[in-house]
């Protein structure tokens, strides 16, 4: 009888159907091993459906290509640059982003029900794709606010008193001070006349400073050939003076002299507040309650420089915030859009990961080469966007973010026609079905289950900080959007070479080990940026991105698949994709919205990369110590008394390698002769 090889996938030979050469023909699909619980089982599928797998996945491969270049564009990086230039605060940003993480998560309860019952998944992803990049196309064309913040004028009139410019985001006058209880020193320098309608700006005589007490007057003189020298500091509890609000004049002619122009004088067309200096004023170790100048003219007034010094530092007073614009209409407009444009997008990649589940049951080899293409979609259009975004970027920094959203429709025009026009069906056999669909007597959760599960979520949450707050770092150091784009790209590219190796990445370095290897690039990316001070030192930490998120989610989704029940396969892709883009975002969003409004963004950056290190060692220790499985088996069975064959297997899934089977690093099997079988004649 003739010598026939023993093929095997995974650990457990068995004979499978070899696909034809190519790219796709490296897809295992005729014989799979599912991983659940803590075992394993066989299943075995018929050539058709081998065919068909082999296929679906083929086609699914060219629908994420498509797919991901205009999804880029529209969930990843310039949503939040572009709302930045709209003019939201970092609060508003993270409130945005968490408000549309979560209502995002009903996309795929509400879809993938729908799809599933009414047999509609191609007409529900094409809708979804559609709505979605209608949404961000119309982000394009929310009305921008601008939000102009300055310190207000500021002088000392001796007839109104300390005169502070009335900002229109004050309720009262009594807001432009900051309360406190400690004496506020007051230093008065440069006194001189100004006289709006004559110009006359000079007087023969000295100005004199008077302080009105009790107990007496003491006059200060300002010497007019040095009056820019001279200086006067008194002490008072300024949040006692009381204060008129004196509205805007109209135009008045004013006559500017040569001989002093003081741009920190307030004009007559801005509203004022008059803080009268009618409060115990403390100058020179006595008290005086009140403050005059002399002497006076006609038409004019004597005005001083003034700065506050309180606890040995200079004040100012609160800080004017003026909007251009509507800032409710463009916030709740906005909120709306990226609401729906989220919820359909997350439910597309569901739809579309539903396909992926699919097309093959192989998810450590093959649905990482998948993958390849949906990070190429990726790559190929973060720098054509951010280039464009550059381009039609004006004098003023008004920057034109319609014409990446257009090329991003366009690819989403040609995603749905690739989807309706190529054969994407759910397979039909009884053998798969058995696979896919749940059954009511297995038991889903477990203490295993419960651990993976909140790794996702911390995971989810680690990510929806870079994603919200990074931008905003990244453009404080002068990043382009060119260069935000680049280095995206760059991420997705250095990750095609480890998908492509997916298989034996999980296989030998484990799944547990390689999520506490996302934990610890998290750690180096987060404490990385924090030093940065340069554009182009952030592509080095973009990197790490290729292991904290591309790989990251090949371990997730083999790992979740390995402890998913017999028929639960979409109900795990479902949940990890909604803990960690849907509810792992919005949370991530709102924890780090709330911690950068107690602390710089550096802090907390270095704050996160401490908890990504203390998570990585806790879940090493908890995984080793007591979820990893361990089985001993016997030595090996020594054929013909000195030898035993090698496997002849396919690792992963490519080539055939005369080599012992390396076991799967989560379980540390060890070989036993039940699951090595030489070749017999």
């Amino acid at each position: 009888m003739q010598m026939l090889p023993d093929v095997s996938i995974g650990r457990f030979p068995d004979r499978f159907a070899v696909l034809n050469q190519g790219w796709f023909s490296k897809l295992e699909v005729a014989t799979v091993t599912p991983q659940v619980g803590r075992g394993h089982i066989m299943k075995e599928f018929s050539d058709q459906d081998g065919d068909c797998l082999q296929k679906s996945a083929a086609y699914v491969s060219l629908c994420y290509f498509v797919f991901l270049l205009c999804e880029y564009r529209m969930l990843i990086t310039f949503p939040n640059f572009h709302m930045r230039h709209l003019g939201f605060s970092l609060s508003e940003i993270s409130s945005i982003n968490a408000v549309s993480a979560f209502f995002s998560i009903i996309g795929p309860l509400l879809g993938g029900t729908f799809a599933e019952r009414k047999g509609r998944y191609k007409s529900t992803t094409v809708f979804c794709i559609m709505v979605g990049a209608l949404a961000f196309v119309a982000l394009s064309f929310v009305p921008r606010y601008d939000k102009l913040n300055y310190r207000p004028l500021v002088d000392f009139d001796c007839d109104a008193g300390l005169r502070v410019e009335r900002c229109v985001n004050w309720n009262t006058c009594g807001e432009a001070l900051d309360s406190t209880d400690n004496l506020t020193k007051i230093k008065l320098s440069s006194c001189h006349y100004q006289c709006p309608k004559t110009g006359h700006f000079t007087s023969p005589y000295p100005l004199h400073l008077c302080f009105h007490g009790n107990d007496g007057n003491i006059c200060v003189v300002f010497d007019a050939d040095s009056h820019n020298n001279s200086l006067t500091e008194f002490e008072s509890h300024l949040q006692s003076w009381p204060y008129v609000e004196v509205p805007a004049q109209g135009n008045e002619t004013t006559t500017n002299s040569s001989q002093a122009v003081e741009e920190d004088v307030p004009r007559a067309h801005v509203a004022m507040c008059n803080h009268l200096p009618l409060a115990t004023v403390s100058f020179n170790q006595k008290q005086y309650q009140g403050i005059s100048c002399r002497p006076k003219r006609e038409d004019c007034s004597i005005h001083c420089k003034v700065v506050f010094e309180s606890g040995g530092r200079t004040v100012y007073p609160r800080q004017c915030e003026e909007a251009f614009g509507n800032p409710s209409t463009t916030f709740w407009s906005y909120l709306i859009l990226r609401s729906i444009g989220d919820f359909c997008l997350l439910t597309a990649i569901c739809l579309l990961d539903a396909v992926t589940i699919w097309s093959t049951v192989d998810y450590e080899g093959c649905y990482g080469r998948i993958h390849v293409w949906a990070a190429l979609g990726m790559a190929f259009l973060a720098p054509i966007s951010g280039s464009l975004l550059d381009y039609y970027t004006d004098m003023d920094g008004r920057i034109d973010f319609s014409p990446p959203s257009f090329l991003s429709a366009i690819f989403a025009v040609i995603c749905c026609a690739f989807i309706i026009v190529l054969p994407l069906h759910r397979q039909k056999s009884q053998q798969f079905q058995q696979n896919i669909l749940p059954t009511k007597d297995v038991k889903f959760f477990s203490g295993e289950m419960i651990i993976f599960l909140t790794i996702v979520l911390i995971l989810g949450m680690q990510w929806s900080v870079l994603f919200t707050f990074l931008p905003w770092l990244t453009m404080d150091i002068g990043c382009s959007a060119m260069q935000t784009g680049l280095a995206c790209t760059l991420m997705f590219g250095f990750s095609v070479p480890f998908l492509l190796i997916s298989k034996n990445m999980v296989r030998n370095i484990g799944k547990a080990n390689l999520l506490v290897f996302a934990f610890l690039f998290y750690f180096t990316r987060y404490a990385g940026v924090t030093f940065v001070s340069s554009p182009w030192w952030t592509l080095p930490f973009a990197l790490m991105g290729s292991f904290t998120l591309c790989v990251m989610w090949i371990a997730l989704v083999a790992y979740g698949q390995k402890l998913s029940p017999p028929g639960y396969s979409l109900i795990m892709q479902y949940l990890l994709n909604i803990l960690h883009f849907g509810i792992g975002r919005g949370l991530g969003s709102l924890i780090g919205g709330a911690l950068t409004s107690s602390y710089s963004q550096r802090v907390v950056f270095c704050g996160i990369a401490v908890f990504s290190a203390v998570v990585a060692f806790l879940y090493l220790t908890i995984y080793h110590a007591g979820l990893r499985q361990r089985k001993k088996g016997a030595y090996p069975t020594i054929l013909n008394s000195a030898w035993y064959p090698l496997q002849t297997r396919y690792p992963n899934g490519d080539a055939k390698a005369n080599q012992p089977i390396v076991g799967d690093q989560d379980d540390d099997v060890e070989s036993s002769p039940n699951s090595r079988q030489g070749n017999h004649k």
